[in-house]
């Protein structure tokens, strides 16, 4: 009787396996909102500053991002992102700091702002498309479009960042587990950006997501301007996928 329960089992899984694995064409859209708490320094033509401690930066934001990718058989997977964040605090100095042509005093009262702006575009070939899992290999070209301020002084951190891209995905019925990974490192420079989720579908073509995504970056423009940032937290998306 055990071997005939674990048979049908077995054959159960063998035969809704196929409804998991990559059609010809899949495209797949999801919307999201981040919850991320901050950490890290900013430098610009002066000490580095600690973007929590001394300018008092909230790390509690909620920022939407949005994320597709179209995947075409031979031809790989075609990704495209958009995620903004921002962190806002006004602040009581408890020290002198000097950030751009300005030194704000002791006691003084500052308003900062970070500001980060990313646009991806990637591209992965899949390596195994099995029953139950995924697995891609492939680069992304990440556009960073920041920003760090204090009152009247702003530090712009603009750069194009190649990176190499991995996806791992496994699939039981009606839930997905996915981890996405991105990366670079060269010279004084980094760049990591993972995100890891679970989606239920509870109904054709449709899901619910809850994950966690964390970015930790360090941006250096010569030996004025230097900006290292962790940004990480939860979120919860909705998405598409047929």
């Amino acid at each position: 009787m055990r071997l005939r329960i674990i048979a049908a089992l077995f054959l159960s899984v063998l035969i809704s396996a196929p409804a998991f694995a990559l059609g010809p064409v899949d495209i797949d859209l999801e919307v999201g909102g981040l919850k991320s708490g901050l950490s890290g320094e900013a430098k610009y033509k002066g000490d580095s500053i600690n973007l929590e401690d001394d300018l008092g930066l909230k790390d509690d934001e909620i920022s939407m991002f949005v994320r597709g990718r179209l995947h075409v058989m031979m031809l790989g997977n075609l990704y495209a992102a958009y995620t903004p964040v921002k962190y806002e605090g006004d602040h009581t100095l408890t020290k002198s700091i000097t950030f751009g042509d300005q030194t704000f005093n002791a006691s003084g009262n500052v308003s900062s702002k970070v500001d980060l702006k990313m646009y991806d575009v990637g591209w992965t070939m899949t390596l195994i498309d099995a029953a139950v899992a995924e697995i891609e290999l492939g680069v992304n070209a990440k556009f960073l479009d920041g920003t760090v301020s204090v009152n009247s002084q702003t530090a712009d951190f603009k750069a194009p960042v190649p990176m190499l891209k991995a996806v791992v995905r496994v699939n039981v019925p009606l839930v997905t587990g996915e981890v996405d990974a991105m990366g670079i490192a060269y010279g004084d420079n980094h760049f990591y950006d993972v995100t890891g989720q679970v989606k239920v579908s509870p109904l054709p073509f449709f899901y619910g997501a809850v994950g966690y995504r964390y970015i930790d970056m360090q941006v250096k423009d010569g030996s004025s301007k230097k900006a290292t940032v962790k940004s990480q937290g939860p979120f919860v998306a909705v998405g598409f996928d047929f």
